[in-house]
């Protein structure tokens, strides 16, 4: 099935960027959105190159997402890649993005998947604003690092270098352990994808090559800790459709542990829709490693079933409205 590509731009919630947005129409009467908050050191576009865009618009659903702030086509130049100053501006933007989408689907069931870093996102966007149906949460943490001292070291850099500064030392600790099982691959980006070709596209593209400035460091580890604490999973909405998708083979998600361990956080807090499922052999970009099929299928699986039920308890047999046009 084909899909027609939309293609704007909005003011970020900071007041002084401009943000790149993504909309992939179906070719089909639509039955769901799906809101991408893509991951650190990646763009909204790769997931269209990638596939996965493909993969759900197949299915039958709008796929949106915006280029968070220093990131992809929202950074103004390329010395702002990777750099941003408020973790709070890239959740209130994914809102600014809902309400646009909202303008011209009032009703559509709406589902919010977040990876990486973007699940990060997404979790702080499940306490704060209740204007989605659903959330997938792929590859994320369960904030178990020594966060204090990551936040220290990236503040005192900021004070002493700058906050554009970027530091290889703070990229190691970050990520230098990461890569630790796969080191005959002799690939730094193995532990993203089992699949060659995917990080050979990754590791030459312009848009993923850079590393974090301080400030940006600063933010995501602040970020981290904010939804890795006791209080998070007891605002999370308790009638909010959770679905925790990870590999296996994740340093992120501690190799499943930490994926089961945001599980129990959120069971403990009775959620009344709450799904887990891991993949065997699944590195941390399980939508593009040799799983992807089945990970799509699972995730338009419980699309549905969210969407349906979204559906019958909003009373309606279909959809009033067709395509958007938002030119």
């Amino acid at each position: 099935m084909s899909y027609t590509k939309t293609v704007g731009e909005y003011l970020s919630s900071d007041g002084r960027n401009q943000i790149q947005y993504y909309i992939f129409t179906p070719d089909c009467l639509p039955s769901a959105i799906l809101q991408i908050s893509h991951g650190m050191c990646e763009y909204i576009e790769r997931y269209e190159r990638e596939g996965f865009v493909s993969a759900m618009t197949d299915a039958g659903f709008i796929v949106c997402g915006n280029d968070h702030l220093g990131h992809g086509k929202s950074a103004s130049e390329n010395s702002e890649l990777g750099f941003f100053e408020d973790y709070h501006h890239l959740v209130d933007d994914l809102h600014l993005l809902n309400g646009i989408m909202r303008r011209t689907y009032r009703s559509l069931p709406y589902i919010l998947f977040g990876h990486g870093m973007g699940s990060f996102v997404a979790r702080e966007y499940m306490v704060k604003y209740e204007d989605i149906d659903g959330v997938i949460l792929c590859g994320t943490s369960a904030g178990n690092q020594p966060l204090g001292a990551a936040k220290l070291l990236a503040s005192a850099l900021m004070k002493l270098r700058g906050d554009h500064f970027r530091s290889k030392l703070l990229y190691r600790l970050s990520f230098g352990g990461y890569n630790k099982a796969f080191a005959k691959e002799k690939d730094v980006n193995s532990w993203l994808s089992s699949d060659p070709e995917v990080r050979k596209r990754y590791s030459e593209d312009p848009l993923c090559r850079f590393i974090f400035t301080s400030a940006a460091y600063r933010q995501l580890f602040e970020m981290l800790a904010d939804i890795s604490d006791g209080e998070w999973a007891g605002k999370v909405p308790l009638s909010l459709p959770v679905f925790l998708i990870a590999g296996q083979s994740d340093p992120l998600g501690e190799n499943g542990e930490g994926i089961k361990e945001v599980y129990s956080r959120l069971e403990n807090a009775e959620l009344t829709e709450l799904k887990m499922k891991l993949y065997e052999n699944g590195r941390h970009e399980i939508l593009n490693d040799t799983m992807s099929k089945e990970v799509c299928s699972d995730i338009a699986d419980w699309i549905r079933t969210v969407a349906d039920g979204v559906v019958a308890c909003r009373g309606f047999s279909s959809f009033p409205f067709g395509k958007a046009d938002f030119n």
